[in-house]
C-alpha cells in the first residue's frame, strides 16, 4: 500500500497463502496459483511450478506500464515438499532431465540422524510431531535420504534457471540497473538433520535462509562480499522502502539492510557509526497444537542460543562457536551459569516489551521480532527504484 501510495504499479506471481479473497485489493497486476503443487496444467499442457511463475513474472514485466516505477514478488512453490507420500522422494517432483544431473552424485549425511535425535528434549521425540512424523514419510533410510534431497536440488536449479530467465528480461528491458533484486526463502529446512523434518523449531538448518541483494546505488567494493551481520525477514520491507525513499510504517519492526553496505554520513558518522547493527534476535513460534509443533522462544547471537520450549518447562543452551551443529546442550555446565542467567534475563526483557501495546519496536540495536538470519551477498546507481 505504501509503495502504491507512491505512484508504484504493485504485482504478484505464484504462491498466495493467506488473503486470497482480497488480491485485486492489495496488488495492481497478480497471478496467485492456488494450491501448493509442483506441476499444473496451462492451455492444456503440463507444465512445472517455477516455468509458470517464471513466465508469468515475464509476462508481468512485459505488461506493466512503463511510465511507473514497479515491485513485484515471485513466490516459487519448489523446493518445497508437497504431500504425504512415503516413497523415496515422494514428495518432490522435479524434471526428468533435471534430476538426471544428479544421478550419480551422493549427498552426504551431516552426521548420524539417530544419535542426533538421541540427543532431543523427549517432548520433540514424541511420534505426533509434525517433524518426527515428515522425518518418517521422507527420510527413514538412506534411499530415502537421497532421493529427497537429489529431488529438491532438482528444484532448486529449476528455480535457479527461472531467476537467470527472469533476470534476463530485466536486461533486454534495459531496466537491470535501475531495479534492486533480492532474492531469499521463507524459512529453512531440516532434511533430516537432528532427526527431523520440516521447520518450526529454532534450531540453525530451520531458522537460517540465503538472502542475496542486487542494489544498484552498491559500491563496487562491496559487490560480491559475504556478510555474517544478523538480517531479518522483518527487515525486507524497510529495505525495499529505503531505496524507494519512503518512510517504514510506525509499527514496522525491522531496518533497512543497505545500512549494511551504503556509507549514509551525516555530521561525518555512517549509519552504523551511528547506530551499530543488532548483534542478537529474538525469535518466537507458537502453534495452536502443541502436540503437533511444540511452541518456542529463543535469543539467537553469533556465539550463544538460548531455548525456551516454555510450554514444557524446559530450556536449551548451544555455543555454535564450539557446536555449531547444536547437538550438545551445555546449559547445565557450570561455567556457563553467568551467559545463562543473562540470557534467560535478556528474553523476559524482550517478552515484557512485547507484551505492552504502544512500545516503540526499536531500541538501540535491539529488535524484538525474529525469525531467519542470512547472509547478503550483491551486485551493482537508481534514481526512481524497482524491486523484485
Amino acid at each position: 500500500a505504501l509503495l502504491q501510495k507512491d505512484g508504484y504499479f504493485v504485482g504478484h506471481v505464484g504462491k498466495w497463502q493467506f488473503f486470497n479473497h482480497d488480491a485485486e485489493q492489495r496488488f495492481d497486476w497478480h497471478s496467485i496459483f492456488d494450491k501448493p503443487n509442483h506441476w499444473f496444467q496451462r492451455d492444456g499442457q503440463r507444465i512445472s511450478a517455477e516455468d509458470m511463475a517464471r513466465e508469468d513474472a515475464i509476462r508481468f514485466l512485459q505488461q506493466r506500464p512503463k511510465d511507473k516505477p514497479f515491485a513485484m514478488t515471485v513466490a516459487f512453490f519448489p523446493p518445497k515438499a508437497s504431500g504425504t507420500s512415503s516413497e523415496p522422494g515422494g514428495q518432490w517432483e522435479p524434471k526428468p532431465e533435471i534430476r538426471k544431473m544428479y544421478d550419480n552424485v551422493a549427498i552426504p549425511e551431516p552426521y548420524n540422524h539417530t544419535h542426533a535425535f538421541s540427543l532431543l528434549p523427549i517432548f520433540l521425540k514424541e511420534p505426533s510431531t509434525f517433524a518426527t512424523e515428515r522425518w518418517r514419510q521422507r527420510f527413514s533410510s538412506p534411499h530415502h535420504y537421497q532421493e529427497a534431497l537429489k529431488n529438491t536440488y532438482s528444484l532448486i536449479t529449476q528455480v535457479d534457471d527461472a531467476c537467470r530467465l527472469i533476470v534476463e528480461e530485466l536486461k533486454a528491458q534495459g531496466i537491470y540497473n535501475n531495479t534492486m533484486v533480492i532474492f531469499t526463502t521463507d524459512n529453512g529446512m531440516f532434511h533430516g538433520s537432528h532427526g527431523l523434518a520440516g521447520k518450526w523449531y529454532p534450531y540453525q538448518e530451520s531458522i537460517r535462509v540465503p538472502l542475496i541483494v542486487h542494489d544498484p546505488r552498491m559500491p563496487a567494493d562491496k559487490v560480491g562480499t559475504l556478510s555474517d551481520d544478523f538480517t531479518l525477514n522483518v527487515d525486507l520491507a524497510e529495505t525495499i522502502l529505503g531505496a524507494a525513499g519512503l518512510k517504514p510504517h510506525e509499527m514496522m519492526q525491522g531496518r533497512d539492510i543497505s545500512d549494511l553496505y551504503l556509507p549514509k554520513e551525516k555530521e561525518g558518522k555512517t549509519a552504523l557509526e551511528r547506530n551499530p547493527w543488532r548483534d542478537e534476535f529474538f525469535y518466537e513460534f507458537s502453534y495452536l497444537e502443541e502436540s503437533e509443533i511444540p511452541s518456542s522462544n529463543a535469543l539467537v547471537r553469533k556465539q550463544w542460543k538460548y531455548i525456551d520450549w516454555y510450554m514444557h518447562n524446559h530450556t536449551q543452551l548451544f555455543n555454535l562457536k564450539e557446536d555449531p551443529l547444536e547437538l550438545t546442550d551445555v546449559k547445565d555446565y557450570p561455567s556457563n551459569v553467568g551467559i545463562l542467567a543473562e540470557m534467560k534475563k535478556t528474553m523476559t526483557e524482550y517478552k515484557n516489551t512485547l507484551k505492552e501495546p504502544g512500545i516503540g519496536c526499536k531500541e538501540g540495536n535491539h529488535y524484538f521480532i525474529g525469525a531467519p538470519d542470512a547472509e547478503p551477498i550483491s551486485s551493482t546507481k537508481v534514481t526512481r527504484s524497482q524491486f523484485i
